[in-house]
């Protein structure tokens, strides 16, 4: 009975721990999809607002921060490497919200630009292809700035703004991306044993 107690005990203790990191994830995510919202608006060509779209953005950012923030929290708590697989899987869920209709333009730009980020454990080349693949869509989307503003200050404040959300984005979403714990690499960054690469 009392060792009954004491682990109701301690996972009270971690859920309590936990949900200041949850909290802020949902915030954040919120925040986020509200600033990705009016984002969109400042580059269309024909502005509109409609509460069904702005609902699904925004719910969509939210759920993005909930899982990012569970990654968070059991990263902390285990090592146990299907735990991590499964919440890695929770995190690439997440993600797939934000990239709908014309959010899909920029998956390349978040999945490159995070495990280029994250994946010190890969050789230079190959991060730097994957930096290159998230470049892509941010010169396009640019170019298309610039052919629908002109070089002028709306376009300028655009791009700024995309780099500035989309960064965010893959920064928050790196415990996703990154390797799980237990490798091990030696200091060129390649595996130190075979089939010690993690994923």
């Amino acid at each position: 009975m009392t060792d009954l107690a004491a682990t109701t005990t301690t996972q009270a203790r971690v859920v309590t721990r936990a949900m200041p990191t949850i909290a802020a994830g949902l915030l954040g995510g919120a925040v986020l999809g509200v600033l990705a919202r009016a984002w969109m608006r400042l580059i269309a060509k024909d502005p509109a607002f409609t509460w069904n779209g702005t609902l699904f953005i925004v719910g969509g950012f939210t759920m993005f921060g909930l899982t990012q923030s569970i990654g968070a929290v059991a990263r902390r708590r285990t090592t146990h490497r299907w735990t991590l697989t499964a919440v890695r899987a929770i995190g690439v869920a997440g993600l797939l919200p934000l990239f709908v209709a014309a959010g899909a333009l920029m998956l390349p730009t978040v999945a490159g630009g995070g495990l280029a980020l994250t994946r010190v454990d890969w050789r230079r080349v190959t991060r730097g292809i994957f930096l290159l693949i998230a470049a892509g869509p941010v010169l396009f989307v640019g170019s298309d700035l610039v052919g629908s503003f002109g070089w002028s200050l709306h376009a300028v404040v655009g791009f700024v703004a995309m780099l500035v959300l989309y960064a965010t984005i893959i920064r928050a979403a790196r415990l996703t991306f990154a390797p799980q714990a237990g490798a091990r690499h030696s200091p060129d960054g390649r595996p130190s044993r075979p089939g010690s690469l993690s994923v």
